[in-house]
Formats: C-alpha cells, structure tokens, sequence
C-alpha cells in the first residue's frame, strides 16, 4: 500500500501554486497525493470552480476530495466557525486515506481564508497520531523557518504549470504563472540559506525549489523537525527539538490587522479593468 499525503487547499488552485513541486515529486516516488478542496470561492462560482479542481487533479495525477458543503471562507463569513468545521471533519479524511503528511498553508498566511485553513489544519493535528508530519507552505506571507528544501527543475515546473492553466477562470482574473515560476527561482537562492542557515552555499544546482516548514505535535507542542533535503527524512526516530508552538499560537495577520480588503465580484470571472 503506497503512503498518502493529504493536502488541504483553501481555495481551487492552492495545491498548484502552494508546494506543487514537492508534492509532483512525491507522487513519482509512489505516494498517493489526495487533493482536498476545502471552499469553492464566492457564490456563484462553485459549479466553475469545482469543475477546474477535477480537471487540475486529473493533470496531476491527485486523487480530489471536496468539502460539501463548502466552507465559507468569505471575508465577511464566520471564519471562526469554518476553522472549527475544519478541524472537526478533517481527521476522518486523513485516516480514510491514512495520510502520514498533511499539507496546507500556515496559520500566518494573510489571506485570511488561508489563516482559517492554517487554523483549521492545527486543530485537527491534535486528533491524529502522533506521527502525522504537517508540512504548511507559505504563499501570501513568508514563512519565518522552512526546514525543507526541495529543489527541481524546468520540466517539473512545466508540470506544475500545467496543472494551474487548468484554472482559466482564476488565471483571466490574476495571472499566477509569473508568481509561481518567480517564487521557484528565488527559493532555489534565498531558501538555501533560509532552510540551512545563512551563510551556508547554494543547496541546489537546479533553478527551482520548493520551501516548507515540517512540523510534528509532540506532547501538546508543535516541533520542527532538523533542516533537511526532501529526500534525506526524517527518520520515523529522528528528534523534533524546535519549539515553533509560540508561532502557531501567535495571533494571525487578520486577527492583527482586522480589515482586509477583500473584492467581490458576484459571478465575475473576468480582469478588472486597470485604471485610465
């Protein structure tokens, strides 16, 4: 029986542009990659974007999972309540597929439908065994210790790319292949010296990389794992001795900041208009 990673996506379109590389990469290795989809974006979008997520798992090669209903994850939504719900049912879906990696993004994403993901994902690690890694990646805000370092190259890439043109909608509204080829390049500099300290010499000869931050619930904390390769671990027994927990628990940007922007557009799909 192959393992299985859960990634939990808070909107169609996370899981191509969160950690895309690494999760490619452990699917040529044998792994099963179950894609949950946890919201469908503003009324009136769900038929679109559900019908974008099948399409971009099927490119992939991910096994689709769909929260039903939805969660609202809607600025002016209860993001308390969807963090709950999340945390509640989430369990059962990691151990239908026995899923021994959860991925999602961290509690401190910015977006605030991510933050109540990242919430969500934290809650629910306590309900499963005590080794479940969770890997959270970090796209609208950085995240402070990735321990993970991934490197790839153009025709992984290509893959990923791939999977997010399935998401023409969202692509007509805000072009993210510049973003994700972007960020790529710039982990495989930057996120050498994040992941294994600065100072050390470029973890890569590949142009791309993917950076997450691993951690594990350790008797009610969640510890890091030692920086390391994707391919180099962690043992089953290797020791989780960094304390990330203060982190977690530290308030989210929304929480912090209150107002967010958010724009709706009622069924829109297409660019806004820049201004004359």
């Amino acid at each position: 029986m192959s393992p299985t990673l859960v990634h939990v996506a808070p909107h169609p379109d996370d899981e191509a542009v969160g950690c895309p590389g690494a999760l490619l990469h452990l699917l040529d290795r044998g792994w099963t990659v179950v894609s949950v989809v946890t919201s469908l974006g503003f009324s009136g979008q769900w038929e679109r974007r559900r019908a974008e997520a099948e399409e971009a798992s099927a490119r992939a090669g991910f096994v689709p999972a769909f929260l039903d209903p939805p969660l609202n994850l809607d600025l002016d939504g209860d993001l308390d309540a969807a963090t709950r719900r999340l945390g509640a049912e989430l369990p059962a879906i990691v151990e239908e597929h026995d899923g021994s990696i959860v991925v999602s993004p961290s509690p401190h994403d910015v977006h605030h439908g991510h933050e109540a993901v990242g919430r969500g994902v934290q809650r629910a690690m306590a309900a499963l065994p005590p080794d479940v890694r969770w890997w959270m990646w970090g796209v609208w805000g950085e995240l402070p210790a990735p321990n993970v370092f991934y490197g790839f190259d153009q025709t992984v890439l290509d893959r990923a790319l791939h999977i997010l043109d399935a998401y023409a909608g969202e692509l007509e509204r805000n072009d993210y292949r510049p973003f994700l080829t972007g960020r790529a390049m710039a982990n495989a500099v930057t996120g050498s010296e994040r992941v294994f300290g600065f100072g050390s010499p470029s973890a890569t000869t590949q142009p791309y990389a993917d950076l997450v931050t691993e951690v594990r619930l350790v008797d009610g904390r969640f510890m890091a794992s030692d920086p390391h390769y994707l391919d180099q671990g962690p043992e089953p027994d290797a020791e989780y001795s960094v304390d990330l927990t203060p982190w977690l628990d530290a308030p989210s940007m929304h929480e912090l900041v209150g107002y967010i922007r958010e724009v709706r557009e009622a069924g829109a799909t297409g660019r806004a208009r820049p201004p004359s």
